[in-house]
């Protein structure tokens, strides 16, 4: 587990975004990051693309922690607030479901403790 918390905390387009791997365990992880000016698109909202990489940061970490390698195969989701710059958002990604060659995950994200975006994602399970 100490090496795949190495590689995402390594992870260059993480630490570009300023995400931070809070916790890991077996199905389960939580990232973070603060938002700031740079993060905002032209209507003056959080990019969705980034709630989308912090959720999908959290979904990678938590479907490698039980079977590495874990590869996206589809997410959805849904955006249901913004942030300002300032928020801190956090995504936890959980296992829902599993197989020998699958999983289904969610992950939420959260500004600040308040529900603000949350999606499923499935992946495929290389054995």
């Amino acid at each position: 587990m100490q090496d795949l918390k190495n590689s995402v905390r390594n992870d260059p387009y993480l630490k570009f975004l300023g995400i931070s791997l809070d916790e890991l365990e077996k199905g389960r992880a939580v990232c973070s990051l603060t938002v700031t000016e740079d993060m905002m698109n032209f209507l003056n909202f959080t990019h969705g693309g980034l709630v989308f990489s912090l959720a999908d940061a959290a979904f990678s970490a938590a479907s490698n922690s039980d079977h590495s390698p874990s590869c996206a195969l589809d997410v959805s989701g849904s955006f249901l607030k913004s942030a300002k710059p300032g928020d801190r958002l956090t995504a936890e990604a959980r296992l829902i479901h599993t197989t020998k060659r699958t999983g289904v995950y969610r992950m939420d994200v959260f500004n600040n403790g308040e529900l603000m975006a949350t999606f499923n994602g499935t992946v495929f399970r290389r054995v």
